[in-house]
């Protein structure tokens, strides 16, 4: 009882609406007349009373990030439609200084070229040499309204082999992906397919081998991950396939309809602008990426994937510098209760 009324006093107090807040507590278990007395009462506690009346220190904040917004359209209105820079034997210095440092995303022509994954790696020859392995896949996507929130519960474990084959017949669907969280090359069966790889030479720290710096990314083609940020700096290495971006700069989140955890509301694929009026003044650059390719996605920028075939991808969160990475803060709306205590 205690944890969960800590768990409302903190949400109140950032600002959370307490209907928000009563569904969620109905979600976990609770009456909804209970859910609402509850609310009721916290929100009436004195301190509680008197955090809420503080002028809200996010308008402030929003100010600011609306002016950085501005310059930043600015800066890319002469250009015609956004997009996001290509080149070709850019060097770790430059990197670091011109986009990395500056939150800025680039694309890197030329970063793989000693990578056997490269020539090597097909769905075919993956289940040809681990096809008897059991993988990890998030399963039944189209039957979930919101797959990439609810990936815990749309789990499954499947052969290698199996789902390679439901990739080649199924055509275009977004039913079924092997995501980052899967964790496939720390075990120690897929262990073989780091030797296929290379720490890009300053920009990656170049073992492989710590745990959660390397993922591998493998589905279908119609596969979407709606739009999202990371709390990390991630480079995208596509290794076999093609994958389309919608990348939107992380000074514009007040207006990404960011209702809850690292996603938004807005669907990539066909926004409402009616429903979501902010939406219309976010800066949307798009992109495409193909084999050979690497796509730095700064920390805390919004993004959307969507696969245009088959797709292998890896990607990288350990950058060849003592700090290793920059991590955007806690991105949940406080603590989620997870479970109800009657």
């Amino acid at each position: 009882m205690h944890q969960r009324r800590a768990w409302i006093a903190e949400n109140l107090t950032r600002g959370v609406s307490p209907r928000r807040l009563v569904t969620r507590l109905c979600e976990s278990g609770l009456a909804p007349e209970q859910a609402l007395a509850e609310v009721e009462s916290v929100a009436a506690h004195p301190a509680v009373v008197q955090a809420r009346a503080r002028p809200p220190r996010h308008r402030e904040l929003e100010a600011l990030l609306e002016a950085r917004a501005t310059l930043y359209r600015q800066e890319h209105s002469a250009d015609g439609a956004p997009r996001v820079e290509r080149r070709w034997g850019l060097s770790p210095e430059e990197f670091f200084a011109r986009y990395y440092h500056r939150n800025r995303p680039v694309i890197i022509e030329g970063l793989m070229a000693d990578w056997p994954a490269l020539t090597r790696w097909s769905p075919e020859w993956l289940a040809e040499r681990f096809g008897g392995e059991p993988v990890e896949v998030m399963a039944g996507r189209e039957s979930d309204a919101d797959p990439d929130f609810n990936a815990e519960r749309l789990r499954r474990s499947l052969p290698l082999r199996e789902l390679v084959a439901r990739m080649r017949e199924g055509g275009e669907t977004n039913d079924v992906y092997l995501v980052a969280r899967n964790s496939l090359l720390l075990r120690e069966a897929f262990r073989p397919l780091l030797a296929d790889l290379r720490a890009p030479a300053g920009y990656i720290q170049p073992d492989l081998t710590v745990p959660d710096s390397v993922h591998l990314w493998f589905g279908p083609a119609g596969t979407l991950s709606n739009l999202h940020h990371d709390h990390l700096n991630v480079l995208f290495c596509q290794v076999f396939g093609r994958k389309r971006f919608w990348l939107i700069p992380s000074c514009e989140t007040p207006w990404l309809y960011n209702d809850r955890g690292l996603y938004s509301a807005v669907d990539i694929l066909a926004p409402d602008v009616t429903r979501f009026p902010d939406f219309a003044r976010a800066t949307v650059h798009t992109c495409e990426v193909g084999p050979g390719d690497a796509l730095l996605i700064p920390v805390g920028w919004w993004h959307a994937v969507q696969a245009l075939d088959v797709s292998l991808s890896v990607t990288f969160v350990c950058f060849d510098r003592a700090a290793r990475n920059a991590e955007w803060r806690d991105y949940w709306i406080g603590p989620q209760p997870e479970k109800v205590e009657r």
